[in-house]
């Protein structure tokens, strides 16, 4: 529902949530703008409206071709928003996680582009305090840069400024990550225009190598390596750069470059980088994050208009200022979806016609000018008690302890996407959504006798796909044919058919950006069915039949899931579960609908992707790898979820694979040499698979009349697969 905010905009729907508010697609006098509208507790503060309304000015004076534009700040009544300009792109965030690091080229032009908009703010004496790939938009509009590298543009300039400038102790929160803080920030001094540069420094260092200098490990650990460590450096990369990058992550602040000095030697370096590839370094404590895909603006062989979504945290957010659990560490003002065209032509019309039928809103308070003389005295005089207390709270926290910070675990990890450390807890459910009918505590009974093992033949290599597949796999059977379904590194679906033996040609699935593998059913009649995450978050669905791929389709339009759907199809029924922040989510399509996605009981948070295996009598297996890095089981019997046992014998944060048989046995896989089956529900017997490369991509499996077979992804892109019987 539209809502006016002050006299001049109006916000049409929301496109995004982070830390400090709800960002909203919105109309104003000069067209479509994002609207961020604070948290309330914020909006409350007076200290912090008073300050809102003096930083106005300088925030909306910084019109500069590499920040993202604030047009206005909006005090009305309860609201407390900031105006800015709609950027059509993803954050680099989404595009380091899902494509790994850039060429040394992309690197530098993205990194030299945001250095230039900080050179421009710190010339105001705005200091941005929060850089972070998160904070950095990919503008899809502009043309590229030096060797297809995509423009940067910096942005919620003012937000660390505004929230954290009273010093507030209360239920505020500034959420980021400590592997971008300076070392003079973590000692307690006052952040000064080298934060940012250290900031920047740390974010090209992780564009290059994939991981930052000093993350990893408990918080405190970090903290204490910006303070007391050097930076370990890149092998391979060129000299010259090597040299600006090490000056710029100097320990001193006085020894770092200027912002401007940055952007010239970077834009220098340039040429000599071309043609140089990405240096895919491993990390010294822990295996590379494999990327997954997503958007690429530079595919034109794409027709779909979404924006990526940051949707995958390679670690959790840090809260440094004390307060509840912490909240999604997107900050960015487009981190949902872009705006399709029809919406945007649509946000003047549907504005007149709401100013028509309800006008102005009565009862507005006092404006923020008016509010804000009060309080003044007393907020320098908490900013100078706070600031003594901050540096105490700080300084402790560098030689690791860190108990002033609260919230959960919040290790970062290098390892499979979507591992980070949840806290273990009881029943969960997603917020915001019911929870599923629960049944008693047994599960319902599926085949008795002990499990069989298969004798697995060794690994063969399918045909390669035409490009390197950068996700799991998954396999669907239809009428004597297996569809084996991956993902490019374009967001691009690859699929390739085995038919009696023989593979045939790969065929490539556009229209849509795709984020982890795609899920596929079978329904009666011969229809496959594919479901798939798109870069927005939203789950998309695709029929296939009488060799025909339908278009896609939106499944509900606005629920938005945190890592791949996995799907089950029993009879014209189908299930679906995805992962919605820590917290298993599913829905069902029965009697020709969607029911209304509701959360799963699960023992402690979910940390990894799910899967789900169906059973010819109608009851659905759920699998999915809980927080102690444990793989869970649960059943839905006759609309029902039961009771969750650990799986023995599978580990792991990424996703199981599992595959049921007519006689009811279920074969659960990970992305180890090992596997465990089950003949009863709860009892698994544990089996080995043959030896080969360690891959971090989850297997896709199918049963038939002849026993298993189970593909998987090699650490190069390519496709194998194995027998058993």
């Amino acid at each position: 529902m539209a809502r006016k905010i002050g006299s001049r905009y109006t916000a049409h729907s929301v496109i995004g949530r982070g830390s400090a508010g709800t960002v909203w697609l919105g109309e104003g006098p000069e067209g479509p703008v994002a609207i961020k509208i604070l948290r309330e507790d914020l909006a409350s503060d007076q200290v912090l409206v008073g300050r809102f309304v003096q930083e106005r000015t300088v925030l909306t004076s910084l019109d500069h071709p590499r920040v993202v534009g604030v047009r206005d700040l909006v005090v009305d009544g309860d609201d407390l928003a900031l105006v800015m300009e709609l950027v059509h792109g993803s954050d680099l965030r989404s595009r380091l996680d899902r494509e790994g690091p850039f060429t040394p080229q992309a690197a530098v032009s993205v990194v030299a582009d945001v250095a230039e908009g900080l050179a421009a703010a710190h010339a105001q004496g705005v200091i941005h305090r929060d850089v972070k790939p998160e904070n950095i938009l990919l503008d899809q509009g502009s043309s590229p840069g030096p060797g297809g590298a995509p423009r940067a543009k910096l942005s919620d300039f003012g937000i660390a400024r505004l929230v954290d400038a009273p010093r507030r102790t209360r239920a505020t929160r500034i959420i980021g990550t400590p592997d971008y803080l300076a070392p003079e920030i973590i000692e307690g001094l006052e952040p000064r225009a080298a934060v940012d540069i250290y900031a920047l420094a740390t974010v090209l260092y992780e564009l290059l190598a994939g991981f930052t200098p000093f993350g990893g490990g408990h918080t405190g650990a970090v903290l204490r390596r910006h303070v007391t460590e050097s930076v370990p450096p890149l092998p391979g990369l060129p000299e010259p750069l090597w040299k600006v990058l090490a000056q710029c992550l100097a320990k001193a602040p006085a020894s770092r470059l200027r912002a401007a000095e940055l952007a010239t030697g970077l834009r220098e370096l340039l040429p000599g980088l071309a043609g140089l590839p990405a240096l895919h370094i491993a990390h010294p404590d822990a295996p590379a994050v494999t990327p997954l895909p997503g958007y690429d603006a530079d595919d034109e062989a794409f027709e779909d208009e979404e924006a990526t979504t940051p949707r995958r945290r390679r670690g959790s957010a840090v809260p440094l200022v004390p307060g509840s659990a912490p909240d999604s560490s997107r900050e960015t003002h487009t981190n949902l979806r872009r705006p399709r065209p029809e919406e945007l032509a649509g946000l003047a019309e549907a504005s007149r016609a709401q100013r028509a039928a309800a006008g102005r809103r009565p009862g507005l308070s006092p404006s923020g000018a008016q509010r804000s003389g009060a309080g003044g005295a007393a907020a320098r005089r908490r900013r100078l008690v706070l600031a003594g207390a901050a540096a105490v709270v700080l300084a402790i926290a560098c030689v690791g302890g860190y108990a002033a910070f609260s919230g959960p675990d919040t290790t970062r990890h290098h390892g499979n996407p979507g591992d980070a450390v949840w806290p273990t807890a009881s029943t969960t459910h997603a917020a915001g959504l019911p929870k599923a009918p629960v049944a008693g505590a047994t599960d319902s009974v599926p085949a008795s006798g002990a499990a069989h093992l298969p004798v697995w033949a060794a690994w063969t290599d399918a045909p390669a796909a035409p490009a390197p597949l950068v996700s799991g796999v998954r396999v669907v059977r239809m009428d004597g044919t297996a569809y084996v379904f991956g993902t490019d590194a374009t967001g691009a679906i690859r699929y390739v058919t085995r038919s009696g033996g023989s593979f045939g040609q790969w065929g490539k699935l556009t229209g849509i950006h795709v984020s982890g593998e795609p899920a596929p059913v079978v329904l009666p009649g011969g229809v496959l069915r594919l479901f798939a995450t798109g870069t927005d978050g939203l789950i998309y669905q695709r029929d296939y039949s009488g060799g025909t791929w339908a278009p896609w389709s939106q499944l509900d339009g606005h629920t938005r899931v945190d890592s791949p759907p996995a799907a089950a199809a029993t009879g014209d029924r189908v299930d679906l579960v995805a992962r919605i922040g820590g917290d298993l989510a599913t829905t069902s399509y029965v009697g020709g609908a969607w029911t209304a996605w509701a959360a799963v009981s699960t023992v402690g948070q979910v940390a990894g992707d799910p899967s789900l295996a169906a059973e010819n009598g109608g009851r659905v297996d759920a699998f999915v790898a809980a927080s102690a890095g444990t793989v869970q089981h649960t059943q839905l019997a006759d609309g029902l979820w039961h009771t969750y046992h650990a799986v023995s014998g599978v580990t792991g944060r990424a996703r199981p694979e599992a595959v049921q048989l007519d006689t009811g046995e279920i074969y659960v896989f990970s992305t180890g040499p090992d596997y465990a089956a089950s003949a009863t529900g709860a009892t698994w017997t544990q089996g080995t698979l043959p030896s080969g490369p360690a891959s971090a991509y989850a297997p896709g499996a199918y049963a038939d009349s002849a026993g298993v077979t189970l593909f998987r992804v090699t650490p190069s892109g390519g496709l194998q697969y194995t027998h058993g019987k």
